[in-house]
Protein backbone atom coordinates (compact mmCIF):
# COMPACT_ATOMS: atom_id res chain seq x y z
CA UNK A 1 0.00 0.00 0.00
CA UNK A 2 1.36 3.37 -0.84
CA UNK A 3 2.48 5.96 1.54
CA UNK A 4 1.48 9.27 1.38
CA UNK A 5 4.46 12.30 2.27
CA UNK A 6 4.61 12.39 5.95
CA UNK A 7 6.36 15.19 7.77
CA UNK A 8 9.61 13.94 9.25
CA UNK A 9 11.04 15.66 12.49
CA UNK A 10 14.71 15.58 12.57
CA UNK A 11 15.78 17.06 15.09
CA UNK A 12 19.34 17.76 14.93
CA UNK A 13 18.34 19.75 11.28
CA UNK A 14 15.47 21.47 12.73
CA UNK A 15 17.21 22.44 16.22
CA UNK A 16 18.00 25.99 14.59
CA UNK A 17 14.17 26.49 13.65
CA UNK A 18 13.85 26.62 18.01
CA UNK A 19 16.48 29.17 18.57
CA UNK A 20 15.01 32.00 17.48
CA UNK A 21 12.45 33.43 19.99
CA UNK A 22 10.14 34.84 17.36
CA UNK A 23 9.67 31.28 15.46
CA UNK A 24 8.78 29.23 18.26
CA UNK A 25 4.93 30.27 19.04
CA UNK A 26 4.84 29.49 15.34
CA UNK A 27 6.74 26.13 15.35
CA UNK A 28 4.91 24.83 18.29
CA UNK A 29 1.50 25.93 16.79
CA UNK A 30 2.15 23.88 13.31
CA UNK A 31 3.67 21.10 15.16
CA UNK A 32 0.58 21.04 17.47
CA UNK A 33 -2.02 20.53 14.55
CA UNK A 34 0.57 17.87 13.46
CA UNK A 35 0.36 13.76 13.51
CA UNK A 36 -3.52 13.71 13.57
CA UNK A 37 -5.94 13.30 10.83
CA UNK A 38 -7.34 16.25 8.56
CA UNK A 39 -9.69 17.15 11.56
CA UNK A 40 -7.32 19.30 12.87
CA UNK A 41 -5.26 20.61 10.18
CA UNK A 42 -6.02 24.26 10.11
CA UNK A 43 -7.51 26.23 7.58
CA UNK A 44 -5.07 28.95 6.15
CA UNK A 45 -6.98 31.96 6.16
CA UNK A 46 -8.99 31.46 9.56
CA UNK A 47 -6.17 28.88 11.44
CA UNK A 48 -8.84 27.17 12.99
CA UNK A 49 -9.34 23.36 12.65
CA UNK A 50 -12.49 21.31 11.31
CA UNK A 51 -14.08 22.49 15.39
CA UNK A 52 -13.09 25.88 15.13
CA UNK A 53 -10.42 25.61 17.21
CA UNK A 54 -6.92 27.20 17.24
CA UNK A 55 -3.51 25.71 18.51
CA UNK A 56 -2.08 28.91 19.85
CA UNK A 57 -3.95 30.30 23.14
CA UNK A 58 -6.78 32.38 21.95
CA UNK A 59 -7.26 35.35 25.15
CA UNK A 60 -10.73 36.70 24.73
CA UNK A 61 -12.26 33.41 22.91
CA UNK A 62 -14.88 31.90 25.72
CA UNK A 63 -15.03 28.20 25.41
CA UNK A 64 -17.87 26.05 26.63
CA UNK A 65 -17.17 23.45 24.19
CA UNK A 66 -15.00 20.69 25.91
CA UNK A 67 -17.16 17.97 24.82
CA UNK A 68 -16.00 18.91 21.34
CA UNK A 69 -12.60 20.53 21.05
CA UNK A 70 -10.75 23.49 23.11
CA UNK A 71 -8.51 26.12 22.02
CA UNK A 72 -5.01 25.05 23.95
CA UNK A 73 -4.74 26.73 26.81
CA UNK A 74 -2.43 29.33 27.78
CA UNK A 75 -1.04 26.90 30.64
CA UNK A 76 -0.60 24.00 28.16
CA UNK A 77 1.07 26.12 25.34
CA UNK A 78 3.69 27.36 27.62
CA UNK A 79 4.21 23.85 29.11
CA UNK A 80 4.61 22.30 25.58
CA UNK A 81 6.77 25.21 24.70
CA UNK A 82 8.70 24.60 27.18
CA UNK A 83 9.16 21.00 26.35
CA UNK A 84 9.74 21.38 23.01
CA UNK A 85 13.16 23.46 23.93
CA UNK A 86 14.39 20.47 26.21
CA UNK A 87 13.61 18.61 23.84
CA UNK A 88 15.92 20.29 21.26
CA UNK A 89 18.32 21.27 23.44
CA UNK A 90 17.16 25.13 23.36
CA UNK A 91 18.47 28.06 25.66
CA UNK A 92 21.36 25.98 26.54
CA UNK A 93 19.67 23.39 27.80
CA UNK A 94 20.98 19.42 27.46
CA UNK A 95 18.93 17.93 24.52
CA UNK A 96 16.81 15.11 25.98
CA UNK A 97 16.75 11.58 23.76
CA UNK A 98 13.39 11.18 21.92
CA UNK A 99 12.95 7.79 24.10
CA UNK A 100 13.22 9.57 27.03
CA UNK A 101 10.77 12.16 26.32
CA UNK A 102 8.10 9.90 25.58
CA UNK A 103 8.33 7.71 28.20
CA UNK A 104 8.19 10.70 30.16
CA UNK A 105 4.79 11.52 29.09
CA UNK A 106 3.36 7.56 29.22
CA UNK A 107 4.38 8.24 33.04
CA UNK A 108 2.97 11.30 33.86
CA UNK A 109 -0.47 9.89 32.16
CA UNK A 110 0.00 6.31 33.96
CA UNK A 111 0.75 8.20 37.76
CA UNK A 112 -2.54 10.19 37.25
CA UNK A 113 -4.82 7.64 36.78
CA UNK A 114 -2.81 5.08 38.88
CA UNK A 115 -1.94 2.46 36.92
CA UNK A 116 0.75 0.60 38.77
CA UNK A 117 1.82 -2.36 36.52
CA UNK A 118 -0.11 -1.40 34.05
CA UNK A 119 1.16 0.62 30.50
CA UNK A 120 -0.24 2.97 28.56
CA UNK A 121 -0.47 3.38 24.97
CA UNK A 122 -0.73 6.76 23.23
CA UNK A 123 -3.00 7.21 20.10
CA UNK A 124 -3.62 10.27 17.44
CA UNK A 125 -7.45 10.18 18.51
CA UNK A 126 -10.42 7.98 20.07
CA UNK A 127 -10.90 6.61 16.95
CA UNK A 128 -7.23 5.26 16.66
CA UNK A 129 -7.52 3.71 19.97
CA UNK A 130 -10.29 1.69 19.18
CA UNK A 131 -8.14 0.45 16.08
CA UNK A 132 -5.12 -0.47 18.84
CA UNK A 133 -7.61 -1.86 21.31
CA UNK A 134 -9.01 -4.03 18.67
CA UNK A 135 -5.75 -5.06 17.42
CA UNK A 136 -4.79 -6.21 20.79
CA UNK A 137 -7.71 -8.34 20.92
CA UNK A 138 -7.65 -10.43 17.86
CA UNK A 139 -3.67 -10.49 18.83
CA UNK A 140 -4.53 -12.36 22.21
CA UNK A 141 -7.89 -14.09 20.74
CA UNK A 142 -7.39 -17.63 18.90
CA UNK A 143 -10.97 -17.33 17.95
CA UNK A 144 -13.43 -14.75 16.24
CA UNK A 145 -14.52 -11.83 17.98
CA UNK A 146 -17.68 -10.23 18.57
CA UNK A 147 -16.99 -6.14 19.37
CA UNK A 148 -20.04 -4.77 21.12
CA UNK A 149 -20.35 -1.05 20.68
CA UNK A 150 -22.31 1.21 22.71
CA UNK A 151 -24.29 3.98 20.82
CA UNK A 152 -21.80 5.15 18.08
CA UNK A 153 -23.65 8.00 17.40
CA UNK A 154 -23.10 9.38 20.27
CA UNK A 155 -19.53 9.31 20.28
CA UNK A 156 -18.07 9.40 16.95
CA UNK A 157 -18.64 9.08 13.32
CA UNK A 158 -15.67 6.76 12.90
CA UNK A 159 -16.10 4.44 15.85
CA UNK A 160 -18.47 1.99 13.54
CA UNK A 161 -15.50 1.52 10.67
CA UNK A 162 -12.66 1.03 13.32
CA UNK A 163 -14.89 -1.10 15.29
CA UNK A 164 -14.89 -3.67 12.35
CA UNK A 165 -11.33 -3.30 11.96
CA UNK A 166 -11.63 -1.11 9.15
CA UNK A 167 -9.93 2.18 8.00
CA UNK A 168 -11.68 5.05 9.27
CA UNK A 169 -10.60 7.65 6.97
CA UNK A 170 -8.82 8.18 3.94
CA UNK A 171 -5.70 9.25 5.33
CA UNK A 172 -4.27 8.08 8.56
CA UNK A 173 -2.27 10.01 11.09
CA UNK A 174 0.69 9.23 10.76
CA UNK A 175 0.19 10.18 6.65
CA UNK A 176 0.03 7.06 5.10
CA UNK A 177 -3.40 7.17 1.90
CA UNK A 178 -5.57 4.46 3.26
CA UNK A 179 -8.74 3.46 1.64
CA UNK A 180 -11.79 4.39 3.96
CA UNK A 181 -13.59 0.85 4.54
CA UNK A 182 -11.24 -1.37 3.76
CA UNK A 183 -10.20 -3.46 6.32
CA UNK A 184 -6.56 -3.03 7.99
CA UNK A 185 -3.78 -5.19 6.39
CA UNK A 186 -4.23 -8.71 8.77
CA UNK A 187 -6.93 -8.10 10.31
CA UNK A 188 -9.59 -10.31 8.71
CA UNK A 189 -13.63 -9.22 7.94
CA UNK A 190 -14.76 -12.81 8.60
CA UNK A 191 -13.18 -12.33 12.62
CA UNK A 192 -15.02 -9.06 13.70
CA UNK A 193 -18.44 -9.28 14.17
CA UNK A 194 -19.50 -5.31 15.09
CA UNK A 195 -23.36 -5.54 17.30
CA UNK A 196 -24.33 -2.31 18.39
CA UNK A 197 -26.61 -1.49 21.51
CA UNK A 198 -28.52 1.79 21.68
CA UNK A 199 -28.72 4.10 24.61
CA UNK A 200 -31.57 5.72 23.56
CA UNK A 201 -35.11 4.86 21.36
CA UNK A 202 -36.77 6.09 18.68
CA UNK A 203 -38.06 8.98 20.61
CA UNK A 204 -34.34 9.73 21.75
CA UNK A 205 -35.42 9.55 24.60
CA UNK A 206 -32.50 8.00 27.12
CA UNK A 207 -33.02 3.42 27.62
CA UNK A 208 -33.04 2.48 31.17
CA UNK A 209 -29.86 0.77 32.48
CA UNK A 210 -31.45 -2.59 33.50
CA UNK A 211 -32.87 -3.07 29.61
CA UNK A 212 -29.18 -2.35 28.01
CA UNK A 213 -27.44 -4.44 30.67
CA UNK A 214 -29.77 -6.76 29.63
CA UNK A 215 -29.11 -6.93 25.76
CA UNK A 216 -25.18 -6.84 26.46
CA UNK A 217 -25.65 -9.89 28.62
CA UNK A 218 -27.65 -11.51 26.18
CA UNK A 219 -25.32 -10.44 23.32
CA UNK A 220 -21.98 -11.24 24.84
CA UNK A 221 -23.61 -14.75 25.56
CA UNK A 222 -24.80 -15.96 22.25
CA UNK A 223 -21.43 -14.84 21.02
CA UNK A 224 -20.07 -17.41 23.85
CA UNK A 225 -22.34 -19.67 23.02
CA UNK A 226 -20.80 -19.80 19.13
CA UNK A 227 -17.61 -20.06 20.16
CA UNK A 228 -16.56 -16.05 19.61
CA UNK A 229 -14.68 -13.91 21.75
CA UNK A 230 -16.14 -10.80 23.37
CA UNK A 231 -15.11 -7.17 23.56
CA UNK A 232 -17.24 -5.18 25.48
CA UNK A 233 -17.49 -1.84 25.21
CA UNK A 234 -18.77 0.39 28.74
CA UNK A 235 -20.10 3.97 27.56
CA UNK A 236 -18.54 6.68 30.13
CA UNK A 237 -19.26 8.91 29.10
CA UNK A 238 -21.64 10.24 25.52
CA UNK A 239 -21.75 13.54 23.44
CA UNK A 240 -24.75 13.97 25.79
CA UNK A 241 -23.17 12.91 29.19
CA UNK A 242 -25.04 9.33 29.45
CA UNK A 243 -23.44 6.52 30.47
CA UNK A 244 -24.35 2.95 29.27
CA UNK A 245 -23.20 -0.56 30.67
CA UNK A 246 -22.88 -0.37 34.47
CA UNK A 247 -19.71 -1.47 35.65
CA UNK A 248 -21.42 -4.34 37.56
CA UNK A 249 -22.71 -5.99 34.16
CA UNK A 250 -19.26 -5.26 32.56
CA UNK A 251 -16.98 -7.54 35.68
CA UNK A 252 -20.55 -9.95 35.28
CA UNK A 253 -19.97 -10.15 31.46
CA UNK A 254 -16.16 -10.83 31.98
CA UNK A 255 -16.21 -13.48 34.55
CA UNK A 256 -18.68 -15.78 32.01
CA UNK A 257 -15.28 -16.81 30.30
CA UNK A 258 -12.65 -15.53 31.62
CA UNK A 259 -9.67 -14.98 29.25
CA UNK A 260 -12.20 -14.97 26.49
CA UNK A 261 -13.62 -11.34 27.59
CA UNK A 262 -12.30 -8.17 27.35
CA UNK A 263 -13.55 -4.85 28.77
CA UNK A 264 -12.86 -1.47 26.82
CA UNK A 265 -13.96 1.23 29.48
CA UNK A 266 -14.65 4.16 26.40
CA UNK A 267 -13.97 7.35 28.77
CA UNK A 268 -12.32 9.47 26.19
CA UNK A 269 -14.99 12.10 27.43
CA UNK A 270 -12.85 11.86 30.68
CA UNK A 271 -16.13 12.72 32.93
CA UNK A 272 -15.72 10.15 34.90
CA UNK A 273 -13.61 10.21 38.18
CA UNK A 274 -10.40 8.87 38.12
CA UNK A 275 -11.41 6.87 41.46
CA UNK A 276 -13.67 4.83 38.57
CA UNK A 277 -10.79 5.00 35.83
CA UNK A 278 -8.28 2.90 38.97
CA UNK A 279 -10.97 0.49 39.39
CA UNK A 280 -11.49 -0.21 36.35
CA UNK A 281 -8.30 -0.77 35.75
CA UNK A 282 -7.74 -2.88 38.82
CA UNK A 283 -10.79 -5.07 36.94
CA UNK A 284 -8.91 -5.77 34.56
CA UNK A 285 -10.56 -3.35 31.85
CA UNK A 286 -8.58 -2.03 29.31
CA UNK A 287 -9.62 2.03 29.40
CA UNK A 288 -9.29 4.58 26.43
CA UNK A 289 -9.05 8.20 27.55
CA UNK A 290 -8.49 11.19 25.76
CA UNK A 291 -6.36 14.74 26.80
CA UNK A 292 -8.36 16.45 24.38
CA UNK A 293 -12.23 16.97 25.88
CA UNK A 294 -12.69 17.29 29.76
CA UNK A 295 -8.61 17.87 29.84
CA UNK A 296 -8.93 20.53 26.95
CA UNK A 297 -5.94 19.63 25.49
CA UNK A 298 -5.62 20.38 22.02
CA UNK A 299 -7.63 17.98 19.76
CA UNK A 300 -6.19 14.68 19.25
CA UNK A 301 -4.63 13.09 22.03
CA UNK A 302 -5.82 9.77 23.09
CA UNK A 303 -3.86 6.80 25.33
CA UNK A 304 -5.20 3.50 26.13
CA UNK A 305 -4.20 2.20 29.26
CA UNK A 306 -3.59 -1.50 29.70
CA UNK A 307 -4.14 -3.37 32.65
CA UNK A 308 -1.63 -5.55 34.59
CA UNK A 309 -2.91 -8.55 33.26
CA UNK A 310 -2.91 -7.29 29.63
CA UNK A 311 0.61 -6.70 29.78
CA UNK A 312 1.81 -10.04 31.27
CA UNK A 313 -0.42 -11.60 28.25
CA UNK A 314 2.11 -9.29 25.87
CA UNK A 315 5.13 -11.47 27.39
CA UNK A 316 5.32 -13.14 24.34
CA UNK A 317 5.70 -11.24 20.97
CA UNK A 318 2.29 -11.22 19.46
CA UNK A 319 1.23 -11.59 15.87
CA UNK A 320 -0.11 -7.89 15.87
CA UNK A 321 -2.04 -6.53 12.23
CA UNK A 322 0.36 -5.29 10.21
CA UNK A 323 -2.02 -2.19 8.99
CA UNK A 324 -1.78 -0.84 12.75
CA UNK A 325 1.52 0.42 11.97
CA UNK A 326 0.29 2.91 10.02
CA UNK A 327 -1.86 4.16 12.81
CA UNK A 328 1.22 3.51 15.53
CA UNK A 329 5.03 5.09 15.98
CA UNK A 330 7.25 3.26 18.30
CA UNK A 331 7.82 5.41 20.99
CA UNK A 332 3.52 5.68 20.98
CA UNK A 333 4.24 1.99 23.09
CA UNK A 334 6.43 2.07 26.15
CA UNK A 335 9.69 0.19 25.70
CA UNK A 336 8.40 -2.80 28.08
CA UNK A 337 5.57 -3.27 25.25
CA UNK A 338 6.44 -2.28 22.00
CA UNK A 339 9.60 -5.02 22.50
CA UNK A 340 6.99 -7.70 22.79
CA UNK A 341 5.20 -7.03 19.63
CA UNK A 342 6.01 -8.25 16.25
CA UNK A 343 4.62 -4.78 14.92
CA UNK A 344 7.22 -2.81 12.22
CA UNK A 345 6.58 0.34 12.61
CA UNK A 346 6.40 2.86 9.98
CA UNK A 347 6.92 5.73 12.28
CA UNK A 348 9.67 6.29 15.02
CA UNK A 349 7.40 8.53 16.93
CA UNK A 350 4.66 11.20 16.84
CA UNK A 351 5.39 14.44 17.77
CA UNK A 352 2.35 16.66 17.64
CA UNK A 353 0.78 14.05 19.70
CA UNK A 354 3.32 14.13 22.05
CA UNK A 355 3.06 17.70 22.57
CA UNK A 356 -0.92 17.77 22.46
CA UNK A 357 -0.22 15.05 25.36
CA UNK A 358 1.83 17.97 27.02
CA UNK A 359 -0.72 20.53 27.28
CA UNK A 360 -3.65 18.04 28.59
CA UNK A 361 -1.57 17.41 31.51
CA UNK A 362 -1.44 20.88 32.64
CA UNK A 363 -5.08 19.80 33.68
CA UNK A 364 -4.58 16.73 34.28
CA UNK A 365 -1.94 16.50 36.87
CA UNK A 366 -3.74 19.16 38.94
CA UNK A 367 -7.11 17.54 38.72
CA UNK A 368 -5.56 14.34 39.91
CA UNK A 369 -5.27 15.96 42.99
CA UNK A 370 -8.35 17.12 43.79
CA UNK A 371 -11.26 15.42 45.30
CA UNK A 372 -13.98 13.66 43.70
CA UNK A 373 -16.53 16.08 46.55
CA UNK A 374 -14.53 19.14 45.65
CA UNK A 375 -15.16 18.39 42.07
CA UNK A 376 -18.87 17.67 42.26
CA UNK A 377 -19.69 20.84 44.05
CA UNK A 378 -18.27 22.82 41.16
CA UNK A 379 -19.80 21.10 38.61
CA UNK A 380 -22.74 21.60 40.69
CA UNK A 381 -22.15 25.36 40.88
CA UNK A 382 -21.87 25.40 36.98
CA UNK A 383 -24.95 23.43 36.02
CA UNK A 384 -26.73 25.51 38.34
CA UNK A 385 -25.38 28.75 36.32
CA UNK A 386 -26.13 27.25 32.96
CA UNK A 387 -29.74 26.29 33.99
CA UNK A 388 -30.32 29.82 35.60
CA UNK A 389 -29.81 31.18 32.44
CA UNK A 390 -31.16 29.18 30.02
CA UNK A 391 -34.34 29.70 31.53
CA UNK A 392 -34.31 33.17 29.55
CA UNK A 393 -33.51 31.86 26.41
CA UNK A 394 -36.44 32.13 23.88
CA UNK A 395 -35.31 29.47 21.50
CA UNK A 396 -33.37 27.00 23.65
CA UNK A 397 -34.73 24.72 26.66
CA UNK A 398 -33.73 21.96 29.26
CA UNK A 399 -35.59 18.80 27.78
CA UNK A 400 -37.16 16.62 30.66
CA UNK A 401 -35.26 13.74 29.12
CA UNK A 402 -31.91 15.52 29.68
CA UNK A 403 -32.47 16.68 33.34
CA UNK A 404 -31.03 14.14 36.05
CA UNK A 405 -28.10 13.72 38.01
CA UNK A 406 -25.66 13.30 34.97
CA UNK A 407 -25.81 16.85 34.13
CA UNK A 408 -24.06 17.61 37.38
CA UNK A 409 -21.80 14.52 37.53
CA UNK A 410 -20.39 15.22 34.18
CA UNK A 411 -20.72 18.75 33.65
CA UNK A 412 -22.71 18.85 30.24
CA UNK A 413 -25.85 20.30 29.97
CA UNK A 414 -27.69 19.85 26.58
CA UNK A 415 -29.96 22.85 25.13
CA UNK A 416 -32.55 21.60 22.83
CA UNK A 417 -33.20 24.21 20.27
CA UNK A 418 -36.47 25.60 19.59
CA UNK A 419 -37.13 28.22 16.87
CA UNK A 420 -38.96 30.18 19.24
CA UNK A 421 -42.54 29.38 18.51
CA UNK A 422 -42.58 26.33 20.51
CA UNK A 423 -41.29 23.87 18.05
CA UNK A 424 -37.86 22.29 17.94
CA UNK A 425 -35.57 23.75 15.60
CA UNK A 426 -34.24 21.99 12.87
CA UNK A 427 -30.37 20.67 12.30
CA UNK A 428 -29.73 23.02 10.18
CA UNK A 429 -30.67 26.03 12.44
CA UNK A 430 -28.86 24.26 15.21
CA UNK A 431 -26.09 24.49 13.50
CA UNK A 432 -26.21 27.98 12.03
CA UNK A 433 -26.42 28.84 15.53
CA UNK A 434 -23.57 27.43 17.02
CA UNK A 435 -21.91 28.47 14.01
CA UNK A 436 -22.90 32.01 14.53
CA UNK A 437 -21.82 31.95 18.15
CA UNK A 438 -18.06 31.27 16.70
CA UNK A 439 -17.94 34.16 14.48
CA UNK A 440 -17.00 37.33 15.41
CA UNK A 441 -19.74 39.86 16.15
CA UNK A 442 -22.20 40.92 18.36
CA UNK A 443 -19.76 39.65 21.01
CA UNK A 444 -16.50 37.57 21.68
CA UNK A 445 -16.25 33.96 19.88
CA UNK A 446 -17.72 31.76 22.03
CA UNK A 447 -17.69 28.34 21.72
CA UNK A 448 -20.03 24.97 22.59
CA UNK A 449 -20.41 21.77 21.74
CA UNK A 450 -21.07 20.76 18.74
CA UNK A 451 -25.19 19.86 17.28
CA UNK A 452 -26.10 16.55 18.23
CA UNK A 453 -29.28 15.62 16.36
CA UNK A 454 -31.69 13.24 18.52
CA UNK A 455 -34.76 11.95 16.65
CA UNK A 456 -36.98 14.88 17.04
CA UNK A 457 -34.80 17.82 18.24
CA UNK A 458 -31.70 19.38 17.95
CA UNK A 459 -29.11 19.99 21.29
CA UNK A 460 -25.99 22.25 21.44
CA UNK A 461 -24.25 21.27 24.68
CA UNK A 462 -22.71 23.66 27.50
CA UNK A 463 -19.63 22.02 29.24
CA UNK A 464 -17.04 22.42 31.82
CA UNK A 465 -13.61 21.47 31.30
CA UNK A 466 -10.75 20.67 33.54
CA UNK A 467 -9.79 23.51 33.35
CA UNK A 468 -12.47 25.44 34.79
CA UNK A 469 -12.48 22.94 37.53
CA UNK A 470 -9.15 23.06 38.35
CA UNK A 471 -9.38 27.45 38.20
CA UNK A 472 -12.03 27.93 40.85
CA UNK A 473 -10.29 24.90 42.75
CA UNK A 474 -7.46 27.37 43.65
CA UNK A 475 -9.43 30.01 43.95
CA UNK A 476 -11.17 28.33 46.80
CA UNK A 477 -7.72 27.17 48.18
CA UNK A 478 -7.35 31.34 48.52
CA UNK A 479 -9.95 31.20 50.76
CA UNK A 480 -12.91 32.66 48.48
CA UNK A 481 -16.22 30.90 49.02
CA UNK A 482 -18.32 29.02 46.05
CA UNK A 483 -19.93 32.15 44.80
CA UNK A 484 -17.06 34.45 44.03
CA UNK A 485 -14.77 31.82 42.93
CA UNK A 486 -17.16 30.83 39.96
CA UNK A 487 -17.63 34.61 39.01
CA UNK A 488 -15.47 34.47 36.27
CA UNK A 489 -17.11 31.63 34.98
CA UNK A 490 -20.73 33.38 35.46
CA UNK A 491 -19.44 36.55 33.78
CA UNK A 492 -18.27 34.70 30.95
CA UNK A 493 -21.83 32.17 30.36
CA UNK A 494 -23.50 36.18 30.74
CA UNK A 495 -21.11 37.20 27.86
CA UNK A 496 -22.14 33.36 26.05
CA UNK A 497 -25.72 33.71 26.30
CA UNK A 498 -25.91 37.40 25.93
CA UNK A 499 -24.37 37.35 22.11
CA UNK A 500 -26.71 33.85 21.90
CA UNK A 501 -29.80 36.41 22.56
CA UNK A 502 -28.55 38.19 19.74
CA UNK A 503 -27.53 35.86 17.37
CA UNK A 504 -30.65 33.88 17.61
CA UNK A 505 -32.76 36.20 16.22
CA UNK A 506 -31.33 36.01 12.64
CA UNK A 507 -30.98 32.21 12.63
CA UNK A 508 -34.96 31.83 13.35
CA UNK A 509 -35.54 34.04 10.68
CA UNK A 510 -34.09 30.98 8.50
Amino acid sequence: MSAAPKITYDLPHNRELFRDPANAPHSLSMLLAAGGDGRIQPDPATGRNRYGTKTTPSIGEISFASTTASNVSVQGFAAADEQLKRLFGVDGSHAVAIDQWFANIHHRIGDSLGCAGSDIVLAASGTDVELLALGLTLALSKRPVTNILIAPEETGSGIPRAAAGRHFADATALGYRVAAGEVLDGMSADRIEVRTVAIRNDAGQARSADEIDGEVIMLAEQALKHDRDVLLHVLDTSKTGLTAVSRATARHVAALAPGRVRVLVDACQFRCGIADLRRDIADGFLVAVTGSKFLAGPPFAGALALPPAVVDELSATLPIAAGLSQYTALHDWSSLIHGRTSLEFGSHFNLGLGLRWIAALEQLDPLAGTGADLQRQIKQAFANLVRERAHHLQDAMIHADDEGDHIVDRAIVPLTITNGAGAFASLAQTQALHLALREHGAGPVCHVGQAVHLSARTILRIAASAADVNAVSARLAEGYDMARAMQPIADDLDILFGKWAVVSQTVRGM
